[in-house]
């Protein structure tokens, strides 16, 4: 188990610091006309995202339901 602490950065990196990283980068990436691959990129970094944030949601779910067996998630 994770401390309550590093489970929430975690998350935080995940559900906002990620995505918002992504939006940044293709806006300077387009402001710029950096020749890099662009799409790739971001679509890498999109399925990260998702990756994590799947596996952060299924963690919580058998997590609330060890902490509380009697209620209906």
């Amino acid at each position: 188990m994770l401390p309550d602490k590093v489970y929430e950065a975690l998350r935080w990196l995940v559900a906002v610091f990620m995505p918002a990283l992504g939006v940044f980068f293709a806006t300077l990436a387009e402001a710029w006309h950096w020749n890099l691959p662009t799409e790739a990129i971001l679509t890498t970094l999109s399925a990260v995202e998702l990756f994590l944030g799947a596996i952060f949601g299924i963690s919580k779910v058998v997590y609330d339901r060890k902490e509380n067996p009697e209620k209906d998630l």
